[in-house]
């Protein structure tokens, strides 16, 4: 009996057996072009091409004209802020000009110094800034130390922060330290040189400035230290006068009880 041949398998028929016993993939079905009156013919993708990355990055960075001011205003911002926390160490009268011109600004944005000093501080006693101040009597009178008494203040030299400033604020440190340990044969001591080389001074005080963290009562203290000076021929002595105590006597009548009272130590140089 003769044996029948498999008939033959187009492509669009089922799928044909190999001989090797795999089985052959279906071949590739042509698609048909989609007519011209197609939705997908309509599409917005079809009709406009891709965005260029390029185009959009050009369009994203700002133009030259933009940078340019937005670095003139940050300058001038700069420049502002230089001048306002650099007049607090003496402006000279450009300094003083600038800063009047700058003043609506500054205020507006809250960065005006208006010449208060900075302190990186906790408000305490020993932080606060020391002036020596001395007293003279008008016409060889007798001087009276009371609340109309006018003081001169003695300022460091240099510029704050640097080595002048920095030795004149621990000589006062160090002054008023010893005032009020109890040792004011010891204060005298340090300001004798000072006190003899000017026959003028006839009372010398020292007193701590305000800052912006102290509060009235700090600001009201009595001086760290005050004395007056004795001179007798050759020989300059400094009687520390200790501070006013609370009492029931007129403001009048205390004024004078301080003039005309002291206590302490005396020093000779």
């Amino acid at each position: 009996m003769a044996r029948r041949k498999p008939p033959n398998k187009t492509s669009r028929g089922p799928i044909a057996d190999n001989p090797d016993g795999g089985i052959e993939p279906p071949a590739a079905v042509t698609a048909d072009p989609a007519p011209e009156d197609s939705p997908a013919h309509d599409s917005p993708a079809h009709d406009s091409p891709a965005p260029n990355a390029a185009a959009v990055d050009s369009q994203a960075v700002p133009s030259s004209s933009w940078i340019g001011l937005i670095s003139a205003a940050i300058s001038v911002h700069l420049f502002a802020l230089f001048v306002s926390y650099t007049a607090i160490i003496e402006p000279s009268t450009t300094h003083s000009s600038l800063l009047d011109l700058l003043s609506p600004y500054l205020r507006s944005t809250h960065f005006a110094a208006d010449g208060r000093r900075f302190y990186l501080a906790h408000a305490t006693p020993d932080e606060q800034p020391h002036r020596l101040q001395f007293a003279s009597a008008a016409g060889g009178d007798t001087l009276v130390i009371d609340r109309q008494t006018e003081w001169t203040s003695i300022e460091p030299s240099g510029i704050a922060g640097l080595a002048e400033s920095d030795r004149y604020g621990r000589w006062m440190g160090l002054v008023a330290t010893l005032a009020q340990s109890d040792r004011p044969s010891l204060a005298a001591a340090l300001l004798m040189p000072l006190v003899a080389a000017d026959p003028s001074i006839e009372a010398v005080r020292i007193v701590r400035l305000p800052t912006q963290l102290t509060t009235a009562a700090d600001d009201a203290a009595p001086p760290v230290y005050l004395a007056r000076v004795v001179r007798d021929a050759d020989e300059v002595r400094l009687v520390s006068i200790g501070a006013r105590r609370l009492s029931t006597y007129s403001r009048e009548q205390d004024a004078d009880a301080a003039g005309k009272t002291s206590g302490g130590e005396a020093v000779q140089p």
